[in-house]
């Protein structure tokens, strides 16, 4: 049931807050049977004060790594498992003397032969999953077991698991022998799993001084608390501005920060997407788009800044903020001590969000529609293993020759990709969005096409637009896109093989074989439910392919 916040009384207002302390699960759902596992994914309200008594053999942990000589950890794991360790990463990198985190959140040949490449002898795995049974996390797993056991008699030495207890990760540790095993509170749901062992093992292998990223992150527990005044609130006030503009569908999130903390809206979009797109509803957090002429941007948005206190009004995004205002969007900004205050707004935004969703009527700790595309997944591979070819038929452009399937709500477009795209953007509203999501290799020329292609559709017609690594967004922003708002429109990018790679260990074919099926899977999802989808096959010179296909969107868009 939504409930908007500005039609509350104070004691009302004052009253939802302190429910939440209370965790109490009405506030998401009034179906009893639900209950339970609502309340079974609250503990990241107390995780603060519960984890600080393991915190002196996390910070131990994480000098054992450094003096046993490890140059390289890479972590091994998809969505809440992974993205914040991917963010600490990028915003902090390692302490003198602690070797570089790699986050490894792909099925992509190329990616996972990147990181082999690089050499394992000094490499610490760090095998990161709540349920320990991802397939994304088992496949690299086996891939990464391999080429260890060729060096060493021991590979168990160089794997660590992260997990909750009673998984099958870890009974895979007990059994391989793995350098530790830590269970995590089961009473955490991945996407807001950052201030327990998921973010902090991580963490302390980096270097970081934990005990102040656990400070900033109390002192904003300790702002949001029930005997808070509302008005003084930074976590009600954040989840009421969210929630209120969510009620009257004003539901593109905007997300802009300066250049240090720009890596956070990897680790947001998750929390807010997942937690907030079901049942038709829900907020799509637009995460690095460029900047604009207000005039060009629809009336559905709603902007958060994340400002950092040290960076000079003329490199930061003050004067466009205030542009923003002066043409009555909504904005709120939040203030950055330092690079540590990312502790405190991991909390400010776990509590925002789930508040948010509250007033906007879904259940924050559930994702219903993420189990179809697993499934087409793995039909997809059950009939290559089974036919020795994929069940996918491209139909070929005869303008620009690049392969393309529209989905069956596009079928009429029979004419060619200028044509489908036409159709997409004659029926997307201003007050829609189009998804780019390439099951390519992390790219910075990927990101800079892409890039080019999001500013021409903001400036042609006037919609947000997202991006997001298969398979990376789907466990990530995949909820979204299947539960959430269905005003999205969606482009799948995959490619061509450019040689033969050899099969995963215990899968029976290769990386490249998963991460298409896993495209293959998202589209057929996407494409029963209605959406509009088309699934782009680019060469394997995918650079080239992704040039002449943002040269026909460019087209398309314009017409």
């Amino acid at each position: 049931m939504i409930v908007r916040p500005d039609k509350l009384s104070d004691e009302e207002r004052q009253r939802t807050i302190e429910r939440l302390w209370e965790k109490d699960p009405s506030l998401w759902s009034s179906k009893e049977e639900e209950f339970e596992l609502i309340s079974n994914r609250l503990g990241w309200l107390d995780v603060i004060d519960r984890i600080r008594g393991r915190l002196d053999d996390i910070k131990a942990f994480g000098r054992s790594v450094r003096d046993e000589g490890y140059t390289r950890a890479c972590l091994l794991g998809m969505g809440g498992s992974s993205l914040f360790a991917l963010v600490i990463s990028r915003i902090f990198g390692p302490a003198e003397g602690f070797p570089e985190l790699i986050v490894v959140d792909t099925t992509d040949p190329e990616e996972v032969e990147k990181v082999e490449a690089q050499g394992v002898e000094k490499t610490l795995f760090i095998v990161a999953s709540k349920s320990g049974t991802t397939t994304e996390v088992h496949a690299l797993f086996n891939f990464f077991w391999e080429k260890v056991s060729e060096l060493t008699e021991e590979p168990g030495r160089q794997f660590v698991a992260i997990t909750d207890p009673g998984t099958p990760l870890e009974e895979l540790a007990a059994e391989k022998g793995f350098n530790r095993c830590f269970l995590n509170y089961p009473d955490i749901g991945g996407r807001y799993s950052a201030l327990s062992y998921f973010g902090l093992i991580p963490a302390s292998v980096l270097g970081m001084d934990i005990d102040l990223l656990l400070e900033r992150a109390d002192r904003m527990r300790k702002s949001c608390g029930p005997d808070v005044p509302f008005s003084e609130n930074p976590g009600y006030v954040l989840g009421a501005f969210m929630g209120l503009f969510g009620c009257q569908s004003r539901d593109k999130l905007t997300l802009l920060a300066d250049g240090p903390v720009k890596p956070f809206g990897l680790w947001l979009e998750q929390l807010i997407a997942e937690s907030s797109g079901k049942e038709t509803l829900g907020l799509v957090p637009v995460v690095g788009e460029s900047t604009g002429i207000p005039g060009f941007y629809g009336g559905e948005r709603i902007f958060v800044y994340m400002r950092m206190k040290e960076t000079s009004k003329e490199r930061s995004l003050d004067a466009f903020v205030e542009e923003l205002i002066d043409a009555d969007f909504p904005v709120e900004v939040l203030m950055l001590d330092d690079l540590y205050d990312i502790g405190a707004q991991v909390f400010l935004w776990e509590f925002s969000v789930a508040l948010a969703c509250h007033f906007i009527g879904v259940n924050a700790f559930n994702e219903p529609d993420v189990k179809v595309a697993k499934e087409m997944t793995r039909h997809t591979l059950e009939h290559y293993i089974k036919e020795g070819k994929m069940p996918v038929k491209f139909w070929v452009d005869p303008q620009s020759q690049i392969n393309f399937r529209p989905s069956h709500t596009l079928a009429a477009s029979m004419k060619g990709l200028a044509r489908t795209l036409r159709d997409i953007f004659n029926v997307l509203p201003t007050w829609g969005y189009l998804g780019f999501l390439p099951y390519l290799p992390y790219d910075p020329v990927v990101d800079e096409v892409v890039a080019e292609m999001r500013h021409i559709v903001r400036q042609e017609r006037g919609c947000a637009t997202i991006m997001g690594y298969g398979p990376r967004y789907l466990h990530s922003t995949g909820q979204l896109h299947k539960g959430g708002p269905i005003s999205g429109a969606f482009l799948i990018f995959t490619r061509k093989r450019a040689k033969d790679y050899e099969p995963v260990p215990g899968f029976g074919v290769s990386f490249w074989h998963i991460e298409f099926a896993q495209a293959v899977g998202d589209f057929e999802a996407l494409s029963g439910i209605n959406r509009r989808v088309v699934h782009v096959h680019l060469p394997s010179d995918y650079r080239l392919g992704l040039r002449s296909f943002g040269k026909v969107l460019s087209r398309a868009a314009r017409l």
